[in-house]
């Protein structure tokens, strides 16, 4: 409670929402939790959130929270497959479990590698698809989070009863995910969001170089003319760097020159859109630099 406290004094709403919903997988009777979720819920939807961060972690599903009574398809199976059902399903609860938001994205992502495998086989597992679209929603990840709803809709859910799965349903269709096109169109720049590192040199126009090393940027959008916005962090977060949101899956950057005017940047995606290279010049000390930054993502 204490760390909630700290997210929510520090603007940061968005984390702190994801924060309760995963302490309400572990304490689901807790009425302080309950309470604080219905509040963060309230706050970023009538309002935008002061972290420029938030928008790149958008709120969780507690996939633990979906009952698996349900799924009675998962009685049939046997032997090794009804081992490895039941290990998807516990990693699944336990990735919803951790409370530090970096470490949860490793087991979900494990789950996600290790269910895509056995809904091959299995494909009728229910409670498989909805831990997948749950999951999806928490790595922000549209093309999973569209596969997952189109199950669950051919598998008539959307006639169930369960409030969670009818809130899991709401969530696929508030983020567009629902919609072919729209997690299409979405899956062309979301791996842009988030946290990276970078190091950065500049270079006069003698050809001497400068390089620092270990600055932060946190792109979170896309804003209401469509584009990403990236912050990098000093006394106060700067927004530097914006780039758009294409259809065609070509990025195309610009950087914050002098009199806060935007200025076109080289753009590039590398080692399977885990880095970034962008380049661009900038007026510094009265003379004209080449900036590079090399982006890692976090």
């Amino acid at each position: 409670m204490k760390k909630l406290s700290d997210l929510v004094h520090a603007g940061k709403y968005a984390e702190a929402q994801q924060l309760t919903t995963g302490l309400l997988v572990a304490y689901t009777d807790d009425q302080r939790l309950i309470k604080a979720k219905a509040l963060l819920d309230r706050s970023l939807a009538s309002s935008k959130s002061p972290d420029p961060a938030a928008s790149s972690n958008p709120p969780t599903t507690d996939a633990a929270s979906i009952p698996p009574a349900t799924n009675t398809a998962a009685n049939q199976i046997t032997g090794m497959d009804k081992v490895d059902y039941n290990a998807l399903i516990e990693l699944a609860r336990q990735a919803q479990q951790t409370t530090d938001l970096d470490a949860q994205k490793k087991p979900l992502r494990q789950f996600m590698d290790q269910s895509d495998a056995f809904l091959q086989k299995h494909p009728d597992q229910v409670l498989l698809w909805q831990l997948r679209a749950a999951s999806a929603i928490s790595l922000n990840d549209p093309t999973a989070g569209y596969a997952a709803g189109q199950k669950l809709l051919a598998a008539g859910v959307a006639d169930s009863n369960d409030p969670a799965v009818q809130r899991l349903l709401g969530q696929l269709k508030n983020k567009g995910w629902l919609d072919k096109q729209e997690a299409e169109r979405q899956s062309s720049y979301v791996w842009i969001l988030g946290t990276w590192t970078f190091s950065s040199s500049r270079t006069d126009k003698h050809g001497n170089v400068v390089t620092t090393g270990g600055h932060i940027i946190e792109f979170s959008g896309p804003s209401s003319d469509s584009y990403i916005e990236g912050y990098t962090f000093h006394d106060h977060p700067i927004l530097n760097i914006r780039i758009n949101t294409p259809d065609s899956g070509a990025i195309r950057c610009e950087h914050m020159a002098v009199a806060r005017v935007w200025k076109p940047a080289s753009c590039q995606a590398g080692d399977q859109n885990r880095s970034m290279r962008i380049v661009f010049t900038a007026l510094l000390e009265k003379d004209d630099y080449k900036f590079t930054w090399l982006l890692s993502k976090k």
